[in-house]
This record gives C-alpha cells, structure tokens and sequence, in this order.
C-alpha cells in the first residue's frame, strides 16, 4: 500500500521525517533549490552542498544537512536519494523510497542543459510529484540554441545601433547563466548589486564566470562597451534611469506570453528554467510512474494528462492521497519526442 502524502505547507509524505518544500516554516524541510519561494526559513533543513551555500547567505542561523547528488541517505522509515533538476545550481530533485514505493518529487526542474548547473537527471518511480509552471500546449519553447542565437544578436545589433544592452533577469540562476552566455562570445558585462552578490557565491561554489564589475561603479564612457545584467526591479531605479541609450531583454519563459511588458524591459526572448509543455510530457514517459500529482501549475495539466490516459491529479491545498478520486485508467506509453539538439551552445 503506497504511503500517505499531503499537500499543507509543502509535501509530507508518511514515512518521512522531513517536509519537502515547505512554504512556511516548519521544523524540518528539504528545499529543492534556494529561490525565495521554495528557500524559506526553517529550523534544520536539507540541500544539496550548493543550495545550502547559497541558503545560509540568506538564513546563516538554520541547520543544514548538505547532501550531495546521487548519494543514497537513510531517514527514519524512509531512504532517500537527490538528483540534478536543471533548474539552477544546486537545484535537486528527490527519490523517496518507503516501504518499496518510488516517491520523486521534481522541484521546479530544466530539461535544457543550463550553463551554470549540472543537466537535468531521471529516475523510474511509481508515484511523480511535478512541476507544471508551464503545463498548458500554448508554452512551446524554441531549441535553446536557438534562444542563445537570438539573445547574442540583440546584444550584437543594440551595440550596433549606439546602444547599451541589458539583459534583465533574476538575480539568482537567470543572470548567471546570462552572464556566462556573454563571457563566451567575448563581452564584457556589468551587473547590479544583487547580481554581484549571488554571482560570488556562484564562484564559491566553483561555478567559472569572469569579472562582473557593479554597473555604478563604471562611468559612462566604459558602460558603453558593456553588457549590462540587471533585475526587473533595476529598471525601476533612477541610477539605471540616468544611463543613457539602452535597450532591454527580459529572459524568461513568461516573455512567450507577452509578460515582459509588465518587468519594462523593451523585448523578450523565452530562456527558460523550466520545461515547457511537451518536455513535461516527454518527462512523465522516462519516468514511467503509475500515478502523478501536478503542482505549481494550473490543475487543467493534471485533466490533460488525463485525456491522455494518465492517472494524475491536481495537488491543492489541503490534498491528500487516500481522497484522491480513484482513477481506472490505462496508461498509455505515448512516444513524443523530445526532438531537440541538446548540445550546449
């Protein structure tokens, strides 16, 4: 009989001593990866080595048990096992396995390579709990060469044209990998101050990345031939305001829905962290779960998956497993393809 799991402040799962990712703080939680809105305060939490460096620059005071990728740990009635989500560096996904039962929960996850963590990993289970931030058919995302293509021809042409480019992105994972795309084809770049501090702890970390000098610190003549790498919340600043001559492109998955308007970059282009649609789909088969919860989507995912013979449920607040609806469905072993070039740019 599968364990019980609950969706009430993060994921609890019977058998298990720790949340997984818990919105509020608790006691004790696995935190997938250090964006704020998975990395709250705890009282003990456990991470992968590099979330926990990048954690304790926030909450210095919490317990942290740093587990490394691919390592098998015993907790409790449970064991467990993290793996490479792609998401970000440090980025985890987690295999629970209780009583014979194969839990992975995902964590936001990337199926592109990124160039500042380590690629996207698979593991077969039973039961997948996943990430569905861009579960709908309208998220198709070019081939992320293409993406890069298209991000250093804006840079090239702003340049072209008397222009300053800003890349615009968040400050943890989006901007470094921005920040590495343009030290490989030879730009200088210049970040923001919260750019600069989450791109030292990168290097810390081990992460390569070159000089990234604050954009203040730089007069306007040296800014001319850089390559700025701000947050959405600098172009609100009147010191970003008083450079002259800029052109904007917001990084993001979201950009494809025409978003970037609200951030007040000037275009948009889909680099994204997260799968998209067909890449959720494309996960689900190499996992082959005979059961799957969706979250941090909407529920109309989990009905899609259902229509293609998937036994899935949305995880909403107060879910739990044993008052699921009970599904009889067949599960269909689809052949959709990923049919992309994987090779890093």
């Amino acid at each position: 009989m599968a364990p019980l799991i609950k969706y009430d402040n993060g994921i609890s799962i019977e058998g298990l001593e720790f949340r997984l990712d818990a919105h509020r703080k608790c006691d004790y939680s696995f935190v997938s990866h250090a964006h704020s809105d998975h990395a709250r305060r705890h009282t003990r939490i456990i991470a992968t080595p590099e979330t926990a460096l990048l954690y304790r620059d926030r909450y210095p005071q919490v317990s942290v048990r740093a587990v490394p990728l691919q390592r098998r740990v015993k907790f409790g009635k449970a064991t467990v096992e993290l793996f490479s989500a792609g998401h970000m560096l440090g980025s985890a996904q987690i295999l629970v396995d209780v009583g014979g039962t194969r839990i992975v929960y995902t964590g936001d996850f990337k199926v592109y390579p990124n160039l500042t963590c380590a690629p996207l990993e698979h593991k077969r289970c039973d039961i997948l709990i996943m990430e569905s931030t861009y579960g709908d058919p309208a998220y198709s995302f070019p081939p992320q060469n293409e993406v890069y293509t298209r991000i250093v021809a804006f840079v090239r042409r702003a340049q072209m044209d008397g222009y300053i480019p800003v890349l615009v992105g968040y400050a943890m994972g989006k901007s470094q990998e921005a920040i590495s795309l343009m030290q490989k084809h030879n730009f200088e770049v210049a970040v923001d101050p919260n750019v600069a501090g989450v791109t030292e702890l990168y290097r810390k970390a081990g992460v390569k990345l070159g000089s990234t000098p604050a954009y203040g610190d730089l007069d306007e003549q040296t800014l001319k031939s850089r390559v700025l790498v701000v947050t959405p919340q600098t172009l609100r600043k009147e010191e970003y305001k008083a450079i002259r001559r800029t052109r904007s492109l917001f990084l993001s998955g979201w950009s494809q829905s025409g978003r970037r308007r609200g951030f007040g970059a000037d275009l948009g282009v889909p680099l994204s962290d997260h799968a998209d649609f067909s890449q959720l789909i494309s996960y689900i088969e190499r996992c082959k779960p005979h059961k799957i919860y969706t979250l941090h989507g909407e529920a109309r995912f989990a009905k899609l998956l259902r229509e293609m013979g998937y036994d899935a449920e949305y995880m909403h607040k107060d879910f739990r497993s044993d008052q699921a609806t009970a599904r009889k469905v067949e599960l269909l072993r689809h052949k959709t393809a990923l049919g992309e070039n994987y090779e890093l740019f």
